[in-house]
């Protein structure tokens, strides 16, 4: 799952600098076609930034956790997290049915 999501954050990061592009957007069609692209990883992308936040919340949370055992709590809601965010992260990675 780490290349293909490492491969459309790549494409998402690409298509973002063409968009910017003001030459890209001389060509309707073709602004429209990367628009489109670029809307559909917007989510993936989106997820993507979330887990990575809410992973190094865990990590500060169990470091935290080694100081002041109060912090448990803390280890078990951000590991709920991470664990619904890969659900919804690898939802979002499914091919979508053509039909």
């Amino acid at each position: 799952m780490t290349a293909s999501l490492d491969t459309l954050l790549e494409e998402h990061a690409e298509l973002e600098r063409a968009l910017a592009d003001p030459s890209v957007h001389a060509d309707a069609a073709q602004a429209r076609k990367l628009g489109r692209r670029y809307a559909e990883l917007g989510p993936v992308v989106a997820a993507a930034r979330e887990l990575a936040t809410a992973r190094d919340d865990e990590v500060a949370a169990r470091e935290l956790v080694a100081e002041d055992p109060s912090f448990a709590d803390e280890v078990r809601a951000q590991h709920a997290r991470v664990e619904e965010l890969e659900g919804r992260l690898a939802e979002l990675l499914v091919p979508r049915d053509p039909h």
